[in-house]
C-alpha cells in the first residue's frame, strides 16, 4: 500500500539550495513527524515547498538519531500565489479563530488581518500559533504559498491609513445593506478586502465610521446572523466564485 503524498513547508529558499546542490536539514519537529508519524527511511521520496519559489520533489538521503537530509530532485511547480484579497476579523475564541486561519488558506486569502474592535472579548493573538496552523493547512490542501499575517491592530487606526483604492466589504451583523451577490457583481476585480466583526457585532461609533467611509461597502450574508468563523468562510467563498481565481479555473 502506497503511501500518501508527504508535503513539508521550509522557511528557506528551495531554489538556492538546489541550485548550489545543498541537503536541507529538516527542523525538529519536521523529524518527528517524518520517523515517529509517517515512519519513513532513506530513499523515501517527498515535496518541499517553501513560498517563495515553488514545490520540489525531493528525497530522504540521509537519516541519524537527530536529524534528516533531505535532497532535492528537481523543480516541480512555480509559486502560485492566491486572488487578490485581503480578510480583516476580530479575533474570537481560540478554536473559531484557529479554524478562521486554516479557512484562509484552504479558500486563498492573500492577507489576514486581525483588528480590535470595540466588542473584541481577545485582545492578542499567537503569531506562533497561526503560523503553525498556516503551514499544516498549506501542507495538506496543496497550496505552494502562505498568507501575509500582519498584526493585531485597532480597527479605527487601520481604517485611518486605509488605502481608498482597496474597497473594504463591510460584512453587517445587523443584516443591512445589499446583499454581498450583488455587491460583489457591481464592483468587478478590483482590489478588496472582507471586514468581519467579533461576537456581538460593531459598536454603534464603528458601524457610523464604517458607513462614512467612501471606500466601504455595506453589505449582508442572507438572513441570518452568522457566526463570526461561519461568516469568514461564506463572505471569502462567496468572493472566490465572482471576483477571485475560481471562475477563471473552471472556465
Amino acid at each position: 500500500m502506497s503511501k500518501n503524498k508527504i508535503r513539508l513547508y521550509c522557511d528557506i529558499n528551495l531554489r538556492e539550495l538546489f541550485e548550489a546542490e545543498k541537503e536541507y536539514v529538516s527542523a525538529k519537529e519536521q523529524f518527528h513527524y517524518l520517523i515517529d508519524v509517517m515512519r519513513c527511511k532513506v530513499g523515501d521520496k517527498l515535496n518541499l515547498l517553501d513560498g517563495k519559489t515553488g514545490e520540489y520533489e525531493c528525497k530522504i538521503a540521509f537519516i541519524s538519531r537527530k536529524e534528516i537530509r533531505i535532497r532535492i530532485l528537481y523543480f516541480i511547480k512555480s509559486l502560485a500565489r492566491p486572488a487578490d484579497l485581503w480578510l480583516l476579523f476580530a479575533p474570537i475564541k481560540k478554536g473559531k479563530t484557529e479554524l478562521i486561519i486554516e479557512k484562509c488558506v484552504e479558500l486563498g486569502v492573500k492577507r489576514i488581518m486581525p483588528v480590535l474592535t470595540d466588542f473584541t472579548n481577545v485582545p492578542k493573538i499567537n503569531r506562533r500559533r497561526f503560523k503553525s496552523i498556516m503551514i499544516s493547512s498549506a501542507q495538506q490542501c496543496g497550496s505552494t504559498w502562505l498568507p501575509d499575517l500582519e498584526d493585531l491592530q485597532d480597527l479605527t487606526q487601520v481604517l485611518s491609513s486605509w488605502n481608498s483604492k482597496r474597497l473594504l466589504i463591510f460584512c453587517d451583523e445587523k443584516l443591512e445593506g445589499n446583499h454581498i451577490n450583488t455587491v460583489l457583481h457591481s464592483l468587478g476585480s478590483r482590489p478588496m478586502a472582507i471586514l468581519i466583526g467579533p461576537e456581538g457585532g460593531f459598536s454603534r461609533t464603528e458601524s457610523e465610521l464604517l458607513i462614512s467611509s467612501e471606500f466601504v461597502r455595506r453589505v449582508s450574508l442572507g438572513p441570518q446572523i452568522l457566526r463570526a468563523e461561519t461568516a469568514v468562510i461564506a463572505s471569502v467563498s462567496i468572493w472566490q466564485s465572482i471576483c477571485g481565481f475560481w471562475p477563471k479555473t473552471l472556465s
